[in-house]
């Protein structure tokens, strides 16, 4: 018959072992006695009153831990609150040395063509067939992806959408696109060509910083049981000049994709503060100097300096996870 092997924590030299008490030496020795009920009563109440300060130490800690991150957050908070002002400044005073040009205006000629400035133009076939593939994602963001994106916006009242006046981008800013999708893929209809646009309907979702990365990944799953197709997740909560998760989104039955930001109050804040110095920089190389480039590079940096990644943001992974 096989023999019991004690645990290790059985053996007379582990550290988790208690040595049984020796009356090899005393053979007299009275064995213990049994508990009489009044010290049964006491000794039961002695070891509730050790479970029970174990338990309160264990709330004191858990306890102090939150106020430990909503102070963190608070102070993170106000270091971004005290830095803003400073920051807008500094873009007003950008804009003073190197003042907007005058934005090609777009229009819709007696022909229908459409065109925006000297190269980007639609004949009137593209812009007829342009003008329906617009109105048709302007109507399936607002009256099929928003009542789903707001029924997931209510599964959790600790965060909200922000923005949403500006999901859809208007028609010419889409024809824009279009038109410089076609510049280079000629071959493309204007609706192929929209549909390489990914933030053409653009959600966003902002969490407290102590909610964020739990919250982030809560809503991830929650568009995926509504039923739309993860494309990409960009975490840039280590990048200089831009932090927050984007991501983007298909939906199954017409293919349209959509964009799903993830911020916090204060990021949301800081994307929109650089989204001028942002347009500057996507602007042809002959449209902006090389000096003012360097200039927006370095403001948005400055930006983003304030800003702190919020406990668990990094450990969020890319879609598809990049190669190292």
């Amino acid at each position: 018959m096989p023999v019991d092997r004690p645990d290790p924590a059985d053996g007379p030299d582990e550290p988790g072992h208690r040595r049984p008490p020796d009356h090899s030496q005393d053979p007299g020795a009275a064995s213990p006695r049994p508990l009489d009920e009044a010290n049964r009563v006491v000794a039961q109440r002695a070891n509730r009153a050790e479970v029970d300060q174990v338990y309160a130490a264990h709330k004191v800690t858990e306890h102090n831990d939150t106020r430990s991150t909503t102070a963190n957050a608070d102070a993170n908070r106000g270091s971004w609150n005290e830095a803003l002002p400073s920051l807008r400044a500094a873009w007003q005073e950008h804009q003073d040395r190197y003042p907007e040009p005058e934005r090609a205006t777009s229009r819709t000629h007696p022909d229908g063509s459409w065109s925006s400035g000297e190269t980007r133009t639609l004949t009137p076939e593209q812009n007829a067939e342009a003008t329906k593939a617009c109105a048709d994602i302007h109507d399936e963001g607002e009256r099929v992806i928003l009542p789903a994106v707001r029924q997931i916006e209510a599964a959790d009242p600790s965060r909200g959408l922000a923005g949403v006046e500006h999901m859809l981008k208007k028609a010419d800013r889409l024809k824009e696109k279009i038109a410089d999708i076609l510049l280079v893929e000629s071959h493309l209809s204007p609706r192929e060509a929209l549909d390489k646009v990914p933030d053409a309907v653009r959600y966003t979702f902002t969490y407290s910083p102590d909610r964020y990365a739990e919250g982030v990944r809560a809503d991830i799953e929650r568009l995926k049981a509504a039923g739309f197709e993860e494309v990409k997740l960009k975490n840039l909560w280590s990048s200089s000049q831009y932090k927050g998760i984007n991501t983007q989104w298909r939906r199954p039955e017409t293919g349209l994709r959509f964009e799903v930001q993830f911020h916090t109050p204060e990021s949301l804040q800081a994307k929109e503060l650089t989204h001028g110095a942002y347009e500057r920089l996507r602007r042809p190389e002959n449209e902006t100097t090389q000096v003012e480039r360097d200039e927006l590079e370095e403001f948005q940096r400055r930006v983003n300096v304030p800003l702190v990644t919020p406990p668990g943001g990094n450990e969020i992974k890319d879609f598809p996870e990049r190669k190292r």
